[in-house]
């Protein structure tokens, strides 16, 4: 992974560094107060050290206006309360967020406190030692759900990051009055050919209607992917020899299977879901009760919830028979983390311990930074009536009997190669099986030069 951060950066470096400075727009208002260091980690006014002295710390994230807008009120709470520390917010849309964060580590101008993906860990962490460990400063971990540290925030036995969100996916999203005018079944547990099954009769029944719909990364990440654990009972690349834990045969069954659906027309036509590609809330057939099914993640809840006036419930999704595995993940997708080389680490561990574990923070942002990755705040919130059900529930559908994924098997150079050639077989350009073997020889030769990086 070295070499590989190296290169990465030094493509950057050259590209990039006029746009480090990162931008954002609060929905409070606020105007956003990025300073960017030239000269090590963080900005002090004064030498860092006994109480009281000042100390500027720099906190970068990623998000949508509500979540810029949560993170400035929390940090005018802290700095409220601690007149001699100045917080200043570097804040944007994800959109490039990630290689301007490797530039900035990179050239040793990183802030101090960072928003980071766990599936970016084996890149930073495996290049230099970038991250403190957080077991080591005064921030308590222990309020964190259970394994929740283990499986999202931990590389190389190091504490990493402090997981701000906890969920998981896949889950199935049901419109209760689609469900009730096509009597749907919603205490059982389906198959996927039962669900191919159940949207042949519903089409046949109302040819406007389509019991479920997805855009290409919904196939590649909540169907394909999810398919081949339930194959193997495995994560679909081996972390040790870095080798594809499925055969050619189970990639095989796995794009017959997206096939199936859409010859069923248990699937609206893919050129149709394409237009909402990214936005499948904002899709004219779901808000019109013609679409009675969405596969997503469970932090997706709220906006399935404000796009229609019906009801909503959430079920397990569909497995194979026989399955090995419910193909279902469960953890935190991301958090916060402190650079390593920060001069004022303590001060930034302070700041972060009151962000994820203080119950006027956790009152502030409520669910907007992330949903509920610790037990004290399920609990406050669920009292200040800040929790949906719908997303609770879904929540605890992929807690009871999820799989721990492994960071290599999110690599993007393999999502891009499997997504690629869903669409392929979709539009008839190649057979499953000759897309399967096209999967094997694009795995091995990314897989090959991932390991010997």
């Amino acid at each position: 992974m070295k070499r590989q951060f190296k290169k990465h950066v030094a493509l950057l470096m050259t590209a990039s560094m006029a746009a480090v400075t990162l931008m954002g727009c609060g929905s409070t208002g606020k105007t956003d107060e990025t300073t960017q260091a030239t000269q090590g980690a963080a900005v002090t006014s004064a030498a860092a050290g006994g109480s009281g002295e000042s100390v500027t710390l720099r906190f970068s994230w990623w998000g949508s206006d509500s979540r810029h807008g949560a993170l400035l009120d929390v940090i005018d709470a802290y700095q409220a309360k601690n007149p001699n520390v100045k917080i200043e917010a570097e804040y944007q849309g994800f959109d490039g967020y990630y290689e301007k964060i490797m530039t900035t580590l990179s050239s040793n101008t990183a802030p101090d406190i960072i928003q980071l993906n766990k599936e970016w860990l084996p890149d930073i962490q495996g290049a230099k030692h970038y991250l403190a460990d957080l077991s080591t400063l005064p921030v308590d971990l222990s309020t964190l759900k259970d394994r929740l540290l283990e499986i999202s925030g931990t590389y190389n036995g190091e504490a990493n990051i402090f997981p701000c969100t906890v969920g998981g996916s896949p889950v199935v999203y049901v419109n209760t009055d689609f469900a009730k005018e096509f009597e749907i079944d919603l205490a059982k547990n389906y198959t996927w050919d039962e669900i191919a099954e159940l949207g042949k009769a519903i089409h046949e029944k109302d040819s406007d209607a389509y019991l479920m719909t997805a855009d290409a990364d919904m196939l590649n990440r909540l169907f394909i992917q999810p398919y081949l654990v339930q194959k193997t009972g495995k994560p679909i690349i081996d972390e040790e020899t870095y080798a594809p834990n499925f055969t050619e045969a189970d990639a095989t069954e796995a794009f017959q299977n997206i096939l199936n659906l859409y010859e069923s027309n248990a699937l609206e036509p893919f050129g149709d879901a394409a237009t909402f590609a990214g936005q499948m809330d904002q899709n004219t057939k779901w808000i019109n009760k013609k679409i009675g099914m969405i596969v997503d993640y469970t932090g997706s809840a709220p906006k399935y919830l404000s796009s229609v006036d019906s009801p909503l419930d959430v079920i397990a999704a569909p497995v194979m028979e026989n399955a090995k595995s419910t193909g279902v993940v469960y953890g935190g997708d991301r958090g916060f983390s402190i650079n390593d080389n920060s001069a004022h680490k303590e001060e930034a561990a302070k700041f972060l311990d009151f962000l994820m574990n203080d119950a006027e923070a956790i009152k502030i942002q409520k669910t907007a930074v992330g949903y509920c990755p610790t037990k004290h705040s399920e609990e406050i919130l669920i009292t200040e009536g800040a929790v949906d059900e719908l997303q609770k529930n879904a929540i605890d559908l992929v807690a009871k009997d999820p799989y721990i994924n492994n960071m290599i098997s999110g690599n993007t150079e393999l999502e891009v190669v499997r997504k690629d050639l869903i669409q392929e077989v979709i539009y008839g350009d190649v057979t499953p099986e000759d897309a399967a073997k096209e999967l094997l020889v694009q795995y091995e030769e990314i897989l090959e030069q991932l390991k010997a990086k």
